[in-house]
C-alpha cells in the first residue's frame, strides 16, 4: 500500500535519476538532510487520520478502512504518523499532507506476518504491540507521501531507532515495482525472515547490527522491582548496613511494619546488591522512602538511578504526585530529580532531621487504566510491556473440569 514520488526518494538516497533535467527549484540537488529539515512528522487524532486516508484512496485502491487505522492508532499511537511541509504547518491547526502507518507486531504477530496468516488489512489487536511494549517486528502498513512529503519517510523510520525499537527488523510488502524501487535505497532487501521462518514475498530492513555486542563479562547497573524472598533479603541487608549500622537506627524504627504493604526496588552493580528503595501508594500520591546506597557504590550516581526507576514506575501506575522525606544533608539528590521542598515544616525521627519534598509530574502516556487489556493488568509489577506467565497460560484454553 504505497504511493510516493519515486524520483524524489532516489534523489534523497543519494542517487541520480535518468529522467529529465533538474527542476528549476533544484530539488534534485538537495540532500536528504536538507529535505528532512523541510518536513516534520506528528501524531494526529482520529478525524485527521480519516481525512488523510480518504485523500490516499485515489492513489491506493483497496486501502484499509479508516476505522481500522483509527482503531490501531488508538491501541498504539506510534502506528500512524502524519507528514507535512514545515513551512505550511500550523501548530494551532496541525494538518498532514501525507502519512506513514506501521504495525509494531508481537512475537506471534511477526510469525503470522512471515507465514502469511496475518490479515494486514484487518489486523487483530492481540498481534499489535502497545506503545510501551517492545515489538518483535515492525511492518510498514501503508505509505502515502507524494512529492516533497516523501522526505518525511526517513524521519518516521528514525523514530524506530529509539532504545525500545533498536534492533527490531522492519518489514514491507510492496505491491508495485515502484514500491520495490522505493524501499531499496532506504535499506530494504528482498526476502524476510523471523524465528526460523522465511518468505520471499516481503522486503526486510535487517537491523540486527544496531544491537551492540557486549563483552561476556559485561554486567551494567540495573534497578528492578523485588520479586523474590532472596531479593527481599538483600534489601533488608542493605538497609540494615546503612540505617542500623551506619546511622544507629533501632531495628523497630527501621523495619516499621510497612515493608509487606509496599513495592521495593533493588539496585545491582556488577551483580552485587548496592542500593534499594521502598514505595508505598496512597489515593492521590505515591510515597518514596528508605532510599539507601551502600558506601561501596556511592559517588557513582546510583541514588539518582534508583530515583529515576521509582519515578518511572509510579508514573506508569498512574501517579503524577510523588512525596518523600529527605534528610536535609541529602536534599540535593532529590532536587536533582525535580523534587521541591514543601514549605518550612521539618521532621525529626530516628535521630535525623528531615524535610518534606514533592515532585509534580505527568502520568506516563501509557499508564495503567481499567481500559487496558485485562492480560496487561495481571502482568508482573513494572513489566507491563512484556507478556506474563498467566497471559501465556491462556493458550492452554479452559480445562475440561472447569468447563463442566
Amino acid at each position: 500500500m504505497t504511493a510516493l514520488d519515486l524520483s524524489l526518494i532516489r534523489k534523497t538516497a543519494g542517487g541520480r535519476t535518468s529522467q529529465d533535467r533538474a527542476p528549476t527549484f533544484s530539488l534534485d540537488r538537495m540532500t536528504a538532510l536538507q529535505l528532512a529539515r523541510r518536513t516534520l512528522i506528528f501524531n494526529v487524532d482520529s478525524a485527521s487520520i480519516g481525512s488523510l486516508v480518504d485523500a490516499a484512496r485515489e492513489d491506493i485502491p483497496g486501502l484499509t478502512s479508516n476505522e481500522m487505522f483509527q482503531t490501531v492508532a488508538n491501541h498504539n499511537p506510534d502506528t500512524f504518523w502524519a507528514i507535512a511541509r514545515r513551512d505550511r504547518f500550523n501548530i494551532a491547526s496541525p494538518k498532514g499532507e501525507g502519512f506513514l502507518a506501521v504495525l509494531p507486531l508481537t512475537h506471534e504477530g511477526t510469525r503470522r506476518l512471515i507465514d502469511g496468516r496475518l490479515n494486514t488489512k484487518k489486523p487483530e489487536l492481540c498481534y499489535v504491540a502497545r506503545q510501551s511494549e517492545r515489538p518483535a517486528g515492525i511492518y510498514v502498513w501503508a505509505i502515502h507521501a507524494k512529492g516533497m512529503i516523501a522526505a518525511g519517510i526517513p524521519l518516521v523510520l528514525e523514530k524506530f531507532s529509539a532504545p525500545l525499537y533498536r534492533g527490531v527488523n522492519i518489514y514491507s510488502r510492496p505491491v508495485t515495482k515502484g514500491g520495490l524501487r522505493v524501499l531499496e535505497p532506504l535499506g530494504f532487501s528482498p526476502g524476510a525472515h523471523y524465528d526460523g521462518l522465511y518468505t520471499p514475498k516481503l522486503q526486510m530492513f535487517d537491523r540486527a547490527a544496531e544491537i551492540p555486542l557486549q563483552p561476556a563479562d559485561h554486567d551494567p547497573v540495573t534497578v528492578e522491582v523485588v520479586r523474590s524472598m532472596d531479593e527481599m533479603a538483600r534489601v533488608i541487608a542493605i538497609r540494615a548496613a546503612i540505617y542500623m549500622a551506619e546511622q544507629h537506627c533501632p531495628f523497630e524504627e527501621e523495619f516499621d511494619g510497612n515493608d509487606f504493604s509496599a513495592t521495593h526496588l533493588i539496585c545491582h552493580k556488577d551483580g552485587e546488591p548496592v542500593g534499594c528503595m521502598r514505595i508505598r501508594y496512597f489515593a492521590d500520591f505515591a510515597k518514596l522512602e528508605r532510599l539507601a546506597v551502600r558506601h561501596e557504590g556511592r559517588g557513582a550516581g546510583l541514588a539518582g538511578r534508583i530515583l529515576d526507576a521509582a519515578i518511572d514506575l509510579c508514573r506508569k501506575k498512574g501517579y503524577s504526585v510523588l512525596y518523600a522525606h529527605s534528610q536535609k544533608r541529602f536534599l540535593k539528590v532529590w532536587e536533582s530529580r525535580g523534587f521541591k521542598r514543601m514549605g518550612k515544616r521539618e521532621l525529626v525521627f530516628s535521630d535525623f532531621d528531615y524535610v518534606e519534598v514533592k515532585l509534580e509530574t505527568e502520568k506516563h502516556p501509557q499508564s495503567i487504566t481499567l481500559d487496558d487489556d485485562p492480560y496487561v493488568l495481571i502482568r508482573p509489577e513494572g513489566r507491563w510491556d512484556k507478556p506474563g506467565i498467566l497471559e501465556k497460560s491462556a493458550n492452554r484454553g479452559v480445562c475440561q473440569a472447569a468447563a463442566r
